[in-house]
């Protein structure tokens, strides 16, 4: 059984999502509305990650996959237990079509924490490749980060998307 998971963060990114999940397909950029995204869901590594709370006068762009049931297990596995897993409707921009999918929203929150700059620049990106309204991306790009002092991990990170 297929399902429909609405990234906003940095599975946004293909090279992202396709080297955790080789055979995901991209559906299309989706909309959210009546949340906003944020950056304060507190890792294990101690920064801050990508979630959305609920806003009436908000909305979240983001990339629908279609993923299997073990797709979606590994998916659930990577992503832990500081997330819940929730079920959103989100509107398709290319037809506008409504579809149901399912999402992780935080659970453990903290104002203060700042995602890590390679973080940051996974969203970037997976937004820029979404061709998301510039206005959105734009925001995403100056969101406040810190530099990881991990260089290791730091380079695993962004080598991802040196790949073709």
């Amino acid at each position: 059984m297929t399902q429909y998971y609405f990234s906003f963060g940095s599975n946004m990114s293909a090279h992202r999502l396709k080297a955790r999940l080789p055979d995901a397909k991209r559906i299309g950029v989706a909309r959210l509305h009546g949340y906003e995204l944020a950056f304060d869901m507190l890792s294990l590594d101690g920064s801050g990650k990508c979630t959305i709370h609920p806003h009436d006068e908000r909305l979240v762009y983001g990339v629908v996959w279609q993923l299997n049931v073990e797709e979606q297990e590994q998916l659930h596995r990577i992503e832990g237990p500081r997330y819940d897993v929730a079920h959103v409707d989100v509107v398709l921009s290319e037809n506008e079509q409504l579809l149901s999918a399912f999402c992780y929203v935080a659970n453990t929150v903290d104002k203060v924490a700042l995602p890590f700059d390679w973080y940051v620049q996974h969203v970037h990106l997976g937004a820029q490749e979404a061709n998301l309204p510039k206005t959105y991306i734009e925001s995403i790009k100056n969101q406040a980060s810190v530099e990881d002092l991990n260089r290791e991990r730091r380079q695993h990170e962004m080598q991802i998307h040196l790949k073709e």
